[in-house]
């Protein structure tokens, strides 16, 4: 018995509790510790409201919140520098014309200045701390030393050694450098005060039972985390039972591995569920890299079909704004890539948003220039759209339309209302133009049935014994020509019809035939000069031209009569051809004197 009370705490514990703590320190971090909450689906003033709660209602150290302030950082500038990128997109396919604004404030810098600053504070204070609590621990060190090394009255040292061991666990963390060497120390001088107390058993016993009950309690609570269902909790929860483990007493020799072996299993099943955890994170930001990865090659591999095609432009920008929700659907990567496959995301977007933007500058310079070309165009149709003239102005309008399709698109805001504009010139024109061969035609067919009943009229009238017959004659051929132009499709039928009745009162009139004709002409010269002096002056280009042709024709002629005249004797075609120059010379004379009546007439009307 003496030999049990005297032996030390089993070593092995000793050295495997240190090593398990030392491992789960190197595992456990702040952000790992601390419970994870998904912020993506926070706004930016959400997460800007969210890290300045966290910050003011954190009593303790800010290490506890690290994890959350960094992943609010991360989604906050991501959805900052989105918004950032969709103004600069917006600025650049307005172009010139855009309208500035004012780039948003970044709200989040301020609150991380004011947690960086407590932070770093926080760590100046720790560090003060924990030098101070080094020298703390240093002094209870050689408070047990000397207990250990001069014992005198077991029941005063042993009471001496909980005071210290109650002052140790009070004492708090020591520099990390030196945690270790003073901790082997202590538990040192611990095991070997206890080797001392041989005076002392029952005091011991009653240290043992005690710290047996503590060391099954904290078994008991290890063992519960099982069943918790947060796992950050729980591996938090088991990082201050092994402290409190170390802060415990040995306990008796017999129970000291099956005790150790309990605890051990349940920190296994604490780890090992954290670790899987944590797993189950990486794997899943892993796979995350992945999708990053295809689109940042999607968006780079992108390529406009036709560079000069707008469509294609906007096409293209469809699918770069599509791939842009895509990335925003993903989650995050591993820390150590995801500020650098943002980037490169980033990077292949403003390539092509850039070179839409070089596009989009060129494209309005020549829009402008249509503009141009179509305001011209829209101030010539306003210039013709009163005229009367329908033919020729027609075929000005026709022209114009065709030189308006071969001109490209104006700007978007100008678009609606230039084209109304050409188009409201236009239609006015034809609507005009329209109304009024509505009213000709009504008015064309009146005409026609005047010409058929004054066509009977001329079949009807009384030659014989009528002294005023060509008067009345002459009556019935002004009225013809007083009224207005018939249906185009009936024209030649009414005017043959015409004629033929006309030549008929010649007949019967018994009138020379050319002093006729100019009668008849006199009347239709009067007519058309009433319509305006163009056309008679067109009519007399036209008989000028046939006085040349006849001139022409009669020189030649006579030239072959000389050629025959030479000849003996008479010749039938000789007499033919005298006839046929007599002919010529008859009808130019009959155009020599048209073209004098209309000399006399232009004379008049002057």
């Amino acid at each position: 018995e003496k030999e049990t009370l005297t032996q030390p705490e089993n070593a092995q514990e000793t050295a495997a509790s240190d090593n398990l703590f030392a491992e789960n320190e190197t595992v456990m971090t702040d952000a790992e510790v601390h419970e994870i909450v998904d912020y993506s689906s926070f706004s930016e003033a959400e997460l800007v409201e969210k890290a300045r709660t966290l910050i003011t209602e954190c009593k303790g150290s800010v290490s506890a919140i690290k994890r959350d302030i960094e992943d609010i950082k991360s989604c906050y500038y991501k959805s900052y520098n989105q918004n950032i990128d969709k103004i600069r997109r917006a600025q650049a396919e307005g172009g010139e014309n855009a309208e500035p604004v004012e780039l948003p404030a970044d709200e989040f810098k301020s609150v991380y200045v004011v947690y960086q600053r407590r932070k770093k504070e926080e760590q100046a204070q720790k560090e003060a701390e924990m030098e101070k609590n080094l020298k703390a621990k240093l002094a209870l060190i050689d408070r047990l030393k000397e207990l250990a090394q001069n014992s005198k009255d077991a029941r005063q040292d042993f009471n001496a050694c909980r005071e210290i061991q109650n002052e140790w666990k009070n004492i708090g963390a020591v520099p990390q450098a030196k945690a270790d060497e003073v901790n082997g120390n202590y538990k040192l001088w611990i095991e070997t005060f206890y080797d001392s107390l041989s005076a002392a058993n029952e005091l011991r016993d009653l240290d043992f039972r005690k710290n047996l009950e503590e060391k099954i309690s904290i078994c008991e609570l290890a063992e519960g985390l099982a069943e918790n269902k947060d796992v950050v909790d729980s591996f938090r929860k088991l990082q201050y039972y092994h402290e409190r483990w170390k802060e415990i007493g040995p306990v008796a020799r017999e129970k000291r591995e099956e005790l150790w072996e309990r605890f051990k299993e349940a920190t296994a099943v604490v780890n090992k569920r954290h670790r899987e955890y944590f797993e189950q994170i990486h794997a899943k930001e892993e796979q995350n890299l992945v999708e990053k990865t295809k689109l940042c090659e999607e968006v780079e591999n992108a390529k406009v079909e036709n560079e000069e095609s707008f469509d294609c432009w906007q096409k293209m920008t469809d699918f770069i704004v599509a791939k842009q929700e895509e990335w925003r659907k993903i989650g995050f990567a591993p820390k150590k890539d995801n500020d650098k496959i943002y980037e490169r995301f980033r990077a292949a977007c403003d390539k092509f948003f850039v070179a839409k933007n070089e596009f989009f500058k060129k494209m309005k310079e020549t829009q402008s220039e249509n503009l141009k070309k179509k305001i011209s165009l829209c101030e010539i149709a306003e210039s013709l759209k009163d005229s009367k003239d329908w033919k020729e102005t027609t075929n000005k309008f026709v022209e114009i339309q065709k030189d308006w399709k071969t001109i490209g698109p104006v700007p978007r805001k100008n678009s609606d209302a230039v084209w109304k504009r050409f188009l409201a010139a236009c239609d006015y024109f034809f609507e005009q133009k329209e109304a009024d061969f509505a009213s000709r035609k009504s008015e064309e067919s009146v005409n026609l049935e005047k010409k058929k009943d004054l066509i009977e009229r001329i079949k009807s009238l009384q030659i014989e014994g009528n002294d005023n017959a060509f008067a009345d004659f002459k009556k019935l051929l002004a009225e013809w020509n007083s009224i207005g132009h018939v249906p185009f499709k009936e024209k030649d039928n009414i005017y043959k019809k015409y004629k033929s009745t006309i030549d008929e009162v010649f007949d019967k009139l018994n009138k020379d035939r050319s002093i006729n004709r100019l009668d008849f002409f006199k009347t239709n010269i009067e007519t058309l000069a009433s319509q305006g002096m163009a056309k008679v002056n067109n009519e007399r280009k036209r008989l000028q031209k046939l006085v040349e042709n006849f001139n022409s024709e009669i020189a030649t002629a006579e030239n072959n009569i000389g050629f025959f005249s030479k000849s003996k004797g008479t010749s039938p075609l000789l007499d033919g051809m005298k006839k046929k120059i007599s002919k010529l010379k008859d009808e130019r004379n009959l155009l020599l004197e048209k073209i004098r009546l209309i000399d006399e007439t232009t004379e008049e009307l002057n």
